[in-house]
């Protein structure tokens, strides 16, 4: 590692680009249920260091690695706000400008640590005072701060920086920023940063725990193109050689990979919608020119129908005060706040509505204003997320597009590594699968789909809904909010203590097979001379007294269990058949295990 040390903004000749190539690593990885090759290359300008130190500085997996915990100097501070004024080189692909961060003091500070591609030239770091000395390395910057800041003091630092931000080689899944044209060859531009996480645009706290409490954007860019962005658009005023400065204010804290830049000739789609809280929502759509037909159709069919859905769900829309918006990419889609991407060239699925569209929105109530407290819980973003679609449907289809769309997905399960790991992994952790991984991959959205499936049968549907409510808006009225709605950190834990309260009884088995290990339980069925005996056999012989339905010919009833184990007395196999629904979360013969997958993987690489 080598580090740069600086007191001031270098100037031109202190510094050179070239570019580089190196082996860099190739991991499985899941994302939106299917599998993908992310290939983490160490590739791109390697800067040279200013005349103080002459170090190369090379991007680093650190920096293309998002969410890793916190190092003590990211734990002294929290962020109060951003500030991004950037001017949009598309020509060069590349952005110059300047990042503000507004922080308060947690812990006495000296010293303020940023996460922070060492690929881009800094010009200088300031503050309301002047110049501010710093040091850097491959993926942080440390601003030496002028004098010693105590607990509760806020301060501003500005780094100007200028260079060519991480290109997605393939977004959504191999993110950063996205250069490309519209079908008539205008620019389109868009940035998707989940993984990588918000280093690779602006010197930030990457954690989940960094979410600013407001942030301000600043984008130029050349006349006749429009920036769509997060929150609410403050203004657009001109700037010299035909360019236009566009202002994006949102006032609420906001996941960093949730913040996003969208450029495009686009048209913009006008709606409102009344919250079920009384607000009135702007309902926005940015869509190229060339698709404005298309788009025009997706919204009057999709927008307000959905939106009904999850408020009826879930509870009200949480930033109804700045406005659901969506804008067209030129990658399939993500879940930016008030601004989600969209890119499924206006295809209904197979249920008869845009999965895209319903997914990335479900993530404004689970991934936005309930955020998981660490990586190692994401699965209650994309659990829940992909949950949403087919109980959205059964709405529309009933039971069978339900039970088709909940098998599809089952199919997908790997079961090799737990779903909610206790310890703290980083994006590319939780998502490398791998035998020499330990993340789940896939399995947060397929299984997590199926952990909950299995939940509402175990507590019954208005529990299940009630414990929804509660970890989203910690409470079971939340038509009683008002916007904007408070956001909040969860864990897995959360969700259990919730679960348990609403079902009246301890619900920690259930969460430590289903969540905390990878395999699946067997339901083990046999006859013996007492009848016919089912005994589930649970990762780690864990305790799992889940009850399941078994149908006998005129009716079903629900078998509970002691010790894991259950008989029905004088029935034999031909007379039963067990969860009939595909109520509860099991191995059957139907799916390979972890290994047996992993195997056909190897055989089908060869």
């Amino acid at each position: 590692m080598r580090t740069a040390v600086c007191n001031g903004p270098p100037t031109k000749k202190h510094w050179r680009s070239t570019r580089v190539k190196d082996k860099g690593d190739t991991a499985l990885i899941h994302k939106s249920g299917g599998l993908r090759i992310r290939q983490i290359m160490v590739v791109g300008l390697v800067a040279l260091a200013t005349a103080c130190t002459g170090g190369n500085v090379i991007r680093s997996k650190v920096t293309t690695d998002s969410g890793r915990p916190l190092s003590e100097g990211l734990k002294a501070y929290d962020v109060e706000n951003y500030t991004l004024r950037h001017d949009i080189l598309i020509d060069r692909e590349s952005i110059a400008g300047s990042a503000s961060v507004r922080f308060r003091a947690v812990e006495p500070m000296s010293v303020l640590e940023l996460d922070f591609d060492g690929l881009f030239t800094i010009d200088g770091i300031n503050d309301e005072q002047g110049t501010l000395s710093y040091t850097r390395d491959e993926a942080k910057l440390f601003v030496a701060l002028r004098t010693p800041i105590p607990v509760g003091t806020t301060h501003t630092v500005t780094v100007h920086y200028h260079g060519q931000p991480l290109k997605a080689s393939r977004p959504p899944w191999d993110g950063g920023f996205v250069w490309s044209t519209t079908p008539s060859g205008k620019p389109w531009i868009a940035t998707a940063m989940q993984g990588e996480g918000c280093d690779i645009w602006w010197p930030c706290k990457d954690h989940p725990a960094g979410e600013p409490d407001s942030a301000d954007f600043f984008f130029t860019v050349p006349e006749g193109l429009t920036v769509a962005s997060n929150g609410v658009l403050v203004s657009v005023e001109p700037a010299p050689n035909d360019r236009q400065i566009f202002h994006w204010r949102t006032k609420v804290k906001t996941n960093t990979y949730g913040i996003a830049l969208n450029i495009a000739p686009y048209v913009l789609i006008e709606g409102t919608y009344t919250s079920s809280n009384g607000t009135e929502i702007p309902l926005k759509f940015w869509a190229i020119e060339d698709h404005a037909e298309d788009a025009q159709d997706l919204f009057d069919r999709e927008f307000k129908r959905v939106l009904e859905f999850y408020e009826r769900k879930v509870g009200p829309y949480p930033w109804g005060q700045e406005k659901l918006g969506v804008a067209e990419t030129p990658h399939l889609g993500m879940e930016h706040q008030t601004i989600n991407a969209y890119g499924n060239k206006f295809r209904r699925g197979d249920y008869g509505f845009d999965w895209l569209f319903h997914h990335e929105l479900a993530h404004e109530w689970f991934g936005n204003v309930m955020t998981h407290k660490t990586v190692s819980d994401m699965w209650l973003h994309e659990g829940f997320g992909a949950f949403m679609q087919p109980e959205y449907a059964r709405e529309l289809l009933g039971d069978a597009a339900f039970h088709a769309s909940m098998y599809r997905t089952y199919l997908g399960i790997n079961a090799c590594n737990a779903i909610a790991p206790r310890e703290e992994y980083s994006d590319d952790q939780l998502y490398f699968d791998d035998p020499e991984g330990k993340g789940p991959g896939g399995d947060i959205y397929s299984k997590g789909t199926w952990l909950l499936h299995s939940l509402r049968y175990l507590i019954g549907d208005d529990a299940f809904w009630r414990a929804t409510r509660r970890l989203v808006y910690d409470t079971v009225n939340p038509a009683e909010l008002n916007a904007p709605i408070m956001p909040r950190y969860r864990t897995t834990d959360d969700f259990m203590h919730i679960a348990s309260e609403e079902a009246g009884e301890d619900l920690a088995w259930f969460f430590e097979v289903y969540a905390r290990r990878g395999p699946l339980p067997v339901l083990e069925i046999s006859e013996n001379k007492d009848g016919l005996l089912l005994e589930w056999q649970a990762p780690d012989a864990l305790p799992f007294p889940m009850p399941i339905p078994v149908r006998f010919s005129d009716r079903i009833l629900h078998i509970e269990f002691e010790n894991n184990k259950a008989i029905l007395h004088g029935v034999a196999k031909r007379d039963v058949l067990v969860d009939p629904y595909m109520r509860v979360l099991r191995k059957l013969p139907v799916v390979p295990t972890c290994e047996e997958r992993r195997e056909e993987e190897k055989e089908t690489t060869h």
